[in-house]
């Protein structure tokens, strides 16, 4: 597979537009910083379901679906404990403060799949790019309240954990909304228009909102003290430079599938800044809060350089 240059700068100038309203937005006060609580609810509760659900229902049904499915979902499983497995290890050698040890191995192996992996996924590889990101979210989502909740937890071993409410993350709208659009494709089942036709309109939501909400992110963030912070930015580093290179290096050397788009969702999926979750699991399982903060704002700051360059190393 080989992706145009071009199209691939335009696509991703165009999310870039959409964070830049988002930020001026935002610091103009046209929207409040308040909002982004909500905005993020309906985009994870509503839209991001809808585009989803929609992608899937509307594909054509094909068994070759399948075996990327379970090879991307198989690769996940593989990729996300072995890059946080290495992260750890790696921590010593870039000399980590030991109290950012664990925030710094989480951020460096998870990715934001949900705010910017779909968008971006849907943006460059059209519906099938996108319903493989969300394929590899099952093996995401299994990894990272499980070996990543753990690795938080390593920067405070006196800290009580707080409980992962189990049943909120397994009937989530998103995983509900993968259930119910393979019942469809699988059972080959049609969508009634008048159904159809407002899930389109809210599925469209979802990039332009998500960018945004980025944009508002970022014009929000505390920026004091961050540049000199030197494991936020070895941290940043690993993340948007040296896993995403290698993990595409080694796929071009050992490629896991026929179809090259699987090999190309992976690594634009790895390539994604940290979860905006981080910093609420930070605060559920003791990790460094402030830390947290400074390499989130450096991850979504610098991945505007970043993605751009991991797409023209696929292309």
């Amino acid at each position: 597979m080989n992706l145009d240059f071009f199209v691939v700068m335009s696509n991703l100038v165009s999310l870039f537009v959409l964070i830049a309203v988002g930020y001026a937005a935002s610091r103009y006060g046209i929207i409040k910083h308040e909002a982004i609580t909500h905005f993020s609810a309906l985009l994870m509760k509503i839209t991001l379901p809808c585009t989803i659900f929609i992608s899937l229902v509307q594909k054509e049904y094909d068994p070759a679906f399948i075996n990327d499915s379970v090879t991307i979902i198989i690769a996940g499983l593989i990729v996300f404990p072995a890059m946080l497995y290495i992260s750890r290890y790696l921590a010593p050698l870039f000399r980590v403060n030991q109290d950012n040890r664990g925030v710094w191995a989480f951020a460096c192996t998870f990715t934001n799949s949900g705010f910017m992996g779909f968008p971006i996924a849907l943006a460059l590889f059209g519906p099938e790019g996108l319903v493989l990101a969300v394929m590899l979210n099952i093996a995401f989502n299994m990894s990272i309240f499980t070996l990543g909740a753990l690795e938080l937890s390593r920067d405070n071993p006196n800290h009580k954990a707080g409980k992962l409410n189990k049943k909120s993350i397994i009937f989530s709208s998103v995983n509900i909304s993968i259930v119910l659009s393979l019942i469809f494709y699988f059972g080959q089942i049609p969508l009634p228009e008048v159904i159809a036709t407002p899930v389109s309109f809210l599925s469209n939501i979802t990039t332009p909102l998500s960018m945004a909400l980025i944009g508002i992110a970022l014009a929000n963030s505390n920026a004091s003290e961050l540049f000199a912070d030197k494991d936020a930015w070895s941290c940043t580093f690993m993340k948007l430079a040296a896993f995403p290179v290698a993990l595409a290096l080694l796929l071009k050397v050992i490629p896991i599938s026929s179809n090259p788009l699987v090999s190309a969702v992976l690594v634009i999926v790895v390539a994604m800044p940290a979860p905006s979750i981080t910093v609420m699991l930070c605060e559920m399982y003791g990790g460094n809060l402030n830390f947290a903060a400074k390499v989130m704002f450096l991850h979504n700051l610098l991945c505007l350089v970043s993605i751009p360059l991991v797409c023209m190393l696929l292309s």
